[in-house]
């Protein structure tokens, strides 16, 4: 059968975990509507568990900070073109992009000139760094979809075919939102009270955080004897770095690999890097302590783009800052103790900031995003999967 005469493909391109996370989900739904149409894309497990087939791991190009691109740039330019190349071949029915953007603009922008049509879901903050680009995003893509409500309204500004249908950690969270806490499930010693240390769902992120937060919880430790550290890992594949970044500290910690989201109910606070952990840790009603370190070049110029105050995505969407954000120097053991601290001591705080945590889920509240597109993948294409 020659390329172009058998049933169209979607292809998929995703590079990150909790990109994945979201891609798999639409996976799901697109394969709902249409059994038999075939999926392809870059990506990891989970969407090769949803039936999509690989054409590569994102693995060797999920990076962040100018100085880890540039170690990887020859895989990230090698994996470009191969997913440009794919992209154009006549048996693709449409292409869907989910977050990742310096490396999915370039792909969108080609795929768009080859007549593609191109849908993209988690579009970059370009509310927050560079509101300028979303007349880019809305040159190249037939249609969008936000995870946030205020993200609609500037992106439709700008000429963005954007649609804002609920946030998915809702759906993703659903069956643990009002779960009992079990941490015994964890080998978690009865009576302990569960911090959490989240130091990112990439290996530069770990590197950057978990010795801080390693000191910082040693310090916690000290002065709370009945609190026990839980590491949940965003892929099982981080175990080795973290595990050696906790060796010979002699911390009360216990790296969790499996079933996090039950494992958050359980905690009475947390250590986060900024990211969708901190989102996730807040709609399940932990509040947490916002931190973030990258080199010195990638964030000053993380800083002269920025046009938000807060970074952490909590404090986002409820349109204030309330949970505390500690970034780059600020970013110390002494100043996270501190924070994590307060959480500890203070009973009725801690409870009033989980209480407005768990009030951002009616904020993220939609019919669905997964379906909404699947829709727009649909339309895009012209019906060409029925």
């Amino acid at each position: 059968m020659s390329p172009g005469t058998g049933p169209k493909t979607l292809f998929i391109v995703c590079g990150e975990p909790s990109g994945e996370t979201y891609a798999a989900s639409v996976a799901r739904a697109f394969r709902r509507r249409y059994p038999h149409a075939p999926m392809e894309g870059i990506g990891s497990s989970r969407l090769e568990a949803e039936g999509v087939r690989l054409l590569r791991d994102y693995g060797t190009i999920s990076v962040v900070g100018i100085t880890e691109v540039v170690r990887h740039l020859p895989a990230v330019l090698s994996a470009l073109r191969q997913a440009v190349r794919r992209a154009a071949q006549p048996d693709i029915g449409a292409l869907l992009l989910v977050d990742f953007p310096d490396f999915n603009f370039r792909v969108g922008r080609k795929a768009h000139e080859r007549k593609v049509p191109v849908i993209y879901y988690i579009p970059p903050q370009l509310w927050a760094w560079r509101r300028g680009r979303a007349r880019d995003l809305a040159s190249f893509t037939d249609g969008v979809v936000v995870l946030f409500p205020f993200e609609e309204a500037i992106l439709k500004e700008q000429g963005v075919n954007a649609r804002f249908a609920g946030h998915p950690l809702l759906d993703e969270l659903a069956p643990w939102l009002d779960a009992s806490p079990d941490p015994g499930r964890f080998g978690i010693p009865a009576g302990k009270r569960v911090v959490g240390l989240l130091p990112g769902s990439r290996p530069g992120e770990i590197q950057a955080h978990l010795p801080v937060m390693a000191e910082a919880a040693a310090r916690i430790a000290r002065e709370f004897p009945d609190v026990h550290f839980a590491v949940p890992l965003a892929s099982p594949r981080f175990r080795e770095i973290v595990e050696s970044g906790l060796r010979g500290k002699g911390l009360p910690a216990t790296v969790v690999e499996k079933e996090r989201h039950l494992l958050f109910r359980g905690m009475a606070a947390a250590v986060s890097a900024s990211g969708t952990a901190t989102l996730e840790l807040a709609l399940l009603g932990v509040p947490a302590v916002i931190v973030y370190r990258t080199s010195e070049a990638t964030y000053q110029v993380g800083k002269r783009l920025a046009k938000v105050s807060s970074i952490g995505l909590p404090n986002l969407v409820e349109g204030r800052p309330f949970l505390p954000e500690l970034i780059q120097a600020e970013c110390r053991p002494e100043r996270i103790a501190e924070e994590i601290r307060i959480l500890l001591a203070d009973g009725a705080q801690r409870d009033a900031l989980a209480a407005r945590c768990r009030g951002l889920r009616e904020k993220l509240a939609g019919p669905g995003p997964s379906e909404a597109v699947v829709e727009m993948v649909g339309r895009a294409a012209g019906d060409v999967w029925g």
